[in-house]
């Protein structure tokens, strides 16, 4: 067997910044476009449209 050297905690020596825009503000900010364009381009069923009195 090899013994392995445990090392112990240490804390960082200072908090990190926070510097940006967090990453859920990013997240929403580019997929809400995508999410909404993909809604109002996809097709529609023709059965939708035979309803509304489109041909």
């Amino acid at each position: 067997m090899t013994a392995v050297a445990i090392r112990t905690y240490r804390p960082s020596a200072g908090s990190p910044e926070r510097s940006g825009t967090p990453l859920t503000v990013l997240m929403l900010v580019t997929t809400t476009p995508a999410v909404l364009a993909a809604a109002l381009l996809r097709p529609r069923s023709q059965s939708a449209s035979g309803r509304r009195g489109r041909a």
